[in-house]
């Protein structure tokens, strides 16, 4: 852990790879900051305990005995409804609402928490943040946004083709805006996975093949893909646009944009 030029905090511990922003009244608090690694410690510590049920999907496992951030991970992934999803779809989202938590609720007014590209927000009254659109993980950003507290956003998630996680779509990327992190985590990779479109230039395999591991081990996941057709690009992103609209009515998503090489889609508008 050591604090950087302008204030925000980088922890790499384990499976955490964390940018800690906090500041009040405008100021850089890098010692509030700081002072949370006990907490991701304790998350971590309490995720492993409970990795045998959290790697199983709904259906396949026992969610009822799960407390604290594990049952926030499961409740995550159930709001989401979708079968496939382990509540390790949430994982990196839940501990960096944790942590933003517990900067907020001592003394900052504005908390940003970047847990590996998912961000958790906390912004008091009449505070803003501005966050960069990257639609591919080797391009440019493609938009700069405005966050204000009064839009009640708490957690910003991306997910899709070259990320940290496996996806099972062929999006560069799905970025999902929710009132909470582990929500739009959860979302992200649901969306990701929604935009599969079956095409001799889409390439798959078991997720086991590329990470034995995996909690989707037994899964078809994308491990490529070639220049698409205009037509498949407009099936992925039309699959993405009808499932973030279900998304919106039970409530788990604000915002939400997608790109499929090159072509941008956001629901239910552009945020500015």
């Amino acid at each position: 852990m050591h604090t950087l030029p302008d204030g925000r905090v980088f922890v790499d511990y384990g499976p955490v790879s964390m940018v800690i922003t906090a500041r009040r009244q405008g100021s850089p608090t890098p010692s509030l900051a700081e002072a949370a690694f006990p907490l991701i410690e304790s998350s971590l510590a309490e995720i492993a305990a409970a990795l045998p049920v959290l790697r199983q999907a709904p259906g396949e496992g026992d969610f009822s005995g799960l407390e604290g951030l594990p049952r926030v991970m499961a409740e995550a992934v159930l709001a989401a409804g979708e079968a496939t999803l382990t509540p390790m779809a949430a994982v990196a989202g839940t501990v960096a609402d944790a942590v933003a938590d517990w900067v907020y609720a001592r003394g900052a007014d504005m908390v940003a928490v970047n847990n590996g590209g998912d961000v958790a927000l906390r912004l008091g009254p009449g505070q803003q943040m501005r966050m960069g659109i990257l639609p591919e993980l080797d391009g440019k950003i493609s938009q700069v946004i405005t966050l204000r507290a009064e839009d009640g956003i708490g957690g910003v998630c991306t997910s899709g083709l070259g990320g940290r996680s496996l996806t099972r779509g062929i999006a560069s990327s799905v970025t999902v805006f929710s009132r909470r992190c582990a929500l739009a985590d959860a979302c992200a990779t649901h969306l990701a996975n929604c935009s599969y479109v079956a095409s001799p230039r889409v390439y798959t395999c078991l997720a086991g093949e590329i990470e034995p591991e995996s909690d989707i081990a037994g899964l078809q996941i994308v491990r490529q893909v070639e220049m698409l057709e205009e037509a498949e690009i407009r099936q992925g992103l039309e699959q993405v646009r009808r499932e973030a609209a279900r998304q919106h009515g039970r409530g788990n998503l604000l915002f939400a944009a997608a790109d499929i090489q090159g072509r941008q889609l956001w629901f239910p508008k552009p945020l500015d």
